[in-house]
């Protein structure tokens, strides 16, 4: 096969890439280039370009993903912010509506914050109680007596 259809092939994947979500095409692209550059210097037989192009493009997607997890996603900004809700573990609320997991009723009053509330141990919370805020299970905060 002649380079310059790699050459085409890997400017459609570059096209792709760029008109396309995530990086997928780009790696195609990368193989193609790189099988178009070793029938210049000679390497003409069709069968292993096609493996060579292969095996370059897979090995880069699979490694894509690790590339990508490792550098991008462990720096992001966004996994050391702590929401409202990490900040109000441990805290002290009052009781504003009685706490009853059978009725699934119960809310409370968290440094003027409302919220949704379930006892920890399954226990009646009386209105007007003070309890210490355990964790949160979606919206609800779990939480026990003082």
């Amino acid at each position: 096969m002649e380079y310059y259809w790699w050459f085409i092939a890997s400017f459609i994947f570059v096209i792709l890439e760029i008109i396309t979500p995530g990086f997928f095409f780009l790696w195609f692209g990368i193989g193609a280039i790189t099988t178009g550059l070793l029938d210049l210097l000679g390497f003409n037989s069709l069968i292993p370009q096609i493996i060579v192009f292969v095996v370059i493009s897979l090995a880069l997607v699979a490694m894509s993903r690790t590339i990508f997890k490792n550098i991008f996603i462990k720096k992001s900004p966004g996994k050391e912010i702590i929401t409202n809700v990490n900040v109000l573990l441990g805290k002290q609320g009052i009781v504003t509506t009685t706490i009853n997991n059978d009725k699934s009723e119960g809310r409370i009053l968290v440094e003027g914050q409302d919220w949704s509330a379930r006892s920890a141990n399954n226990d009646i919370i009386e209105q007007n109680m003070n309890v210490i805020i355990l964790r949160f299970e979606g919206i609800k905060a779990i939480v026990e007596k003082i």
